[in-house]
């Protein structure tokens, strides 16, 4: 009887030890037996031909097939892709590669084990919304981004992890949820059979197969005889249609983001990390803004530090504003923090920093050198802010100095105008406004005169300790200004308020900020107000009053231009700190058919090119237009003045023709004008000679100018028509540097435009 009972033990021992299996090469004891005799099992062979797979991921002349299965009852479940490669390559290459290259599809490993790498999960983007992210343990403020389509882990806690969006596929699991079952065919094998070793150990063939199983609750399930081809990769975001918000992102934990809120009110997190393998900007990105089909934005430094989710991408980061492909990347601007950007042309930009102003190359994107006199004082005491940039000029605000006006064919300040300001912007009309703690400014665009006319109660909140861009914004549509109030110059009020720019009044009560009620309040955070260029809608962004984790309550809240709330949402919770919303720009300038093709020049003439121009998605009075071309400089001068007039000066009898550049935030149309002219206009000066002169002629090296008017302007052109940089301060010209010969110059002041001939010695 003993011996029989040992011969028993031993029996069941080795029946137990044979009936162990494997997943993923790791020995189980833990699987029922149920599940063991179905692993044993084939299956039915899949339909799908390789002919019949869309998304084929890598070169070379080798096929293979990888599908999902993951038995969830989402549809479509069990999809696959292909893989080609040369050489020798293995189920995790090939897993790998198409993780990669598919944005949609991700996974969660242990990789390192004594078992090759040990994959414990798979997720795919099943409706194109939300980032994909794990959460670990239920903790969603620390959520674990892929990277290259993976999310490593150090353990085999794969049961610990779910998905951010529970719309998409995704199952994880080893020792509670369950499992993935590996299973393999080969082209000699008449089927699927199910592989107890691991995919890094697995070599492929030829027209192999992977097909990974999910066993949810360690029930078994079949190979699907349906498999879904996965189609190509193509981001499902339409960045024209909708608008932006660029967000600073948790100090100490993550870098810099932007989300994009589509037309259809769903928000799209983190859309330049989601196209570019969570790459993400600088620590605190803090200005955004679009311009000639580029996005620049701008973070406080090059990166934080603490960020192990994301790679950093440096102070200022360029990406291509339709895709959010990255274009390139600056840590170093000059050494100062980063503050904002503002387009000049299409080849060249300005960078406001902590520490002045900086060219930047947008043709070669190069980081370029300090505008002179841009910079001085302190991080914090002399910071540069908003630039607007106008037909004529880039106005720029210093912290402590005023509104600093840049020449931007010259690169030089031309005039500062002095005054304790937070922020700048251009009404629809053209004018210029900026604002201090209780009055708005209007600075005349070309004299840069002031008027100031006084907020009657509340103030503007300044932003200078901690910089960002600002509530202070203009509508494109109406001839007004918005911005919040404030209590006083530190807490934010919970007004909108509105400036009727036509008549000078102010309406401080336009529109009340929500969530006004209960302990912890909704208050705006950084830019927090801006006017979509197009419907004219407010897009304001609030937080929550409080502390610590107050502030991952962040909405969205969408006005009409009458001050109604027609719009509220509400962002996952996070520490977003939204910085400002950017709108997309998408339509060029047209040009009115009024503007003529051909023209007569019969002594000095004048075209006014204010209104022939407009955009339908940005400012028409901020439109830049300059010649481009001049076919016969010999026999017309051709010159844009600061009045925003085409101004035509012959010099002999003949036909010309001009092209003329209309640029719109770096967005560009020409025009060609054929002109007959007649000279007869050097008399233009002899007329006026007792209103302005220019003395001594001929000159040597200082030459002054004699007016009792205001000039605007001064330009030296040679005999060619080619026109020669000046350097014009406090009535003169320093010419010692021009070759000997005749030139002529050409002065525009506020009254008049002047011309005279100009002989250097």
């Amino acid at each position: 009887m003993k011996k029989f009972y040992l011969l028993t033990m031993l029996f069941l021992f080795a029946f137990f030890t044979n009936a162990q299996i494997k997943v993923q090469g790791v020995p189980r004891n833990d699987i029922k037996p149920s599940s063991t005799q179905s692993q044993a099992k084939t299956t039915t062979t899949t339909i799908v031909n390789f002919s019949d797979i869309q998304y084929w991921v890598g070169t070379g002349t080798n096929e293979a097939a990888f599908a999902v299965q993951w038995n969830d009852s989402k549809n479509p479940d069990a999809l696959v892709w292909g893989f080609r490669w040369n050489g020798t390559a293995t189920g995790e290459d090939m897993m790998k590669a198409i993780a990669k290259a598919d944005h949609r599809f991700f996974t969660l490993l242990y990789q390192g084990t004594q078992f090759g790498t040990a994959i414990g999960g798979f997720g795919f983007d099943l409706n194109g919304v939300n980032t994909n992210a794990l959460y670990k343990n239920g903790n969603v403020t620390y959520p674990y981004y892929p990277v290259d389509g993976i999310v490593n882990t150090s353990a085999y806690d794969f049961d610990a992890f779910t998905a951010a969006d529970v719309a998409d596929h995704w199952s994880s699991g080893w020792t509670t949820n369950g499992y993935w079952s590996y299973w393999i065919k080969d082209p000699t094998d008449p089927d699927f059979g199910y592989s107890g070793a691991g995919a890094t150990s697995r070599v492929l063939q030829n027209g192999s197969w992977d097909v990974w199983n999910y066993n949810p609750n360690f029930s078994d399930f079949p190979i699907s005889s349906t498999m879904t081809p996965v189609s190509p990769y193509v981001s499902a975001t339409d960045f024209t249609n909708g608008y932006f918000l660029v967000n600073e992102e948790w100090f100490g934990h993550t870098n810099g983001s932007v989300n994009f809120i589509d037309s259809n009110g769903n928000v799209n997190y983190r859309v330049y990390s989601n196209v570019n393998n969570n790459q993400a900007f600088g620590a605190t990105t803090q200005y955004g803004t679009i311009y000639g089909d580029k996005f620049y934005f701008i973070s406080k430094q090059a990166a934080d530090g603490g960020d192990t989710q994301y790679t950093p991408g440096g102070k200022l980061v360029v990406a291509n504003a339709h895709t959010m492909q990255k274009i390139a990347g600056f840590n170093n601007i000059g050494g100062g923090d980063g503050r904002s950007f503002v387009g000049v042309n299409e080849h060249k930009g300005y960078i406001g920093a902590s520490n002045g102003i900086y060219t930047f190359d947008i043709d070669n994107l190069q980081v370029g050198s300090l505008i002179p006199t841009t910079g001085g004082g302190s991080q914090y005491s002399g910071q540069i802010g908003n630039m607007i940039r106008t037909s004529q000029y880039v106005f720029a605000v210093k912290q402590s100095t005023g509104i600093l006006v840049i020449n931007p064919n010259t690169d030089t300040v031309v005039a500062t105008i002095a005054g304790a300001f937070h922020s700048i912007v251009q009404a629809k009309d053209g004018s210029i406004w900026a604002v201090q703690d209780q009055k708005v400014v209007n600075i005349n665009p070309t004299t840069f005169a002031k008027t100031e006319y006084a907020i009657p109660t509340t103030k503007y909140i300044g932003a200078w300790g901690a910089w960002n861009a600002g509530s202070f914004t203009a509508s494109s549509q109406q001839n007004a200004l918005y911005w919040i109030n404030s209590i006083n110059s530190f807490s934010s009020g919970t007004q909108i308020v509105k400036f009727d720019v036509t008549n000078k009044t102010f309406n401080e009560n336009f529109a009340a900020i929500p969530g006004q009620t209960g302990t912890y309040k909704q208050i705006p955070y950084g830019a927090a107000l801006r006017v979509n260029p197009v419907t004219d809608e407010l897009i304001l962004n609030t937080t929550e009053s409080g502390y610590g984790a107050h502030f991952q309550n962040n909405w969205i809240h969408t006005f009409n231009n009458s001050g109604t709330l027609i719009n509220t949402k509400k962002l996952n919770d996070y520490y977003w700190f939204p910085a400002m919303t950017v709108f997309p720009d998408n339509t060029l300038p047209s040009v009115s058919t009024t503007f003529p093709s051909q023209a007569n020049a019969n002594g000095m003439t004048s075209i006014d090119l204010k209104n022939v121009v407009s955009d339908g998605d940005n400012l028409s009075a901020a439109i830049v237009k300059s010649i481009k071309s001049n076919s016969n400089p010999s026999v017309l001068i051709a010159e844009i003045n600061a009045n925003d007039e085409l101004v035509l000066t012959p010099l002999a009898t003949g036909t010309v023709s001009i092209v003329i550049s209309f640029n719109s935030n770096g967005k560009i149309v020409e025009k060609t004008l054929v002109i007959n002219a007649t000279n007869s206009t050097l008399a233009t000066a002899e007329v006026k000679k007792l209103e302005f002169s220019i003395y001594p002629n001929p000159v040597t090296d200082i030459l002054y100018i004699k007016t009792q008017e205001k000039v605007l302007q001064v330009s030296i052109y040679d005999v060619s028509g080619k026109l020669i940089n000046t350097q014009f301060n406090n009535g003169q010209i320093n010419v010692s540097g021009l070759p000997k010969g005749m030139y002529i110059l050409r002065a525009s002041t506020d009254k008049a435009v002047y011309q005279q001939k100009l002989i250097k010695n």
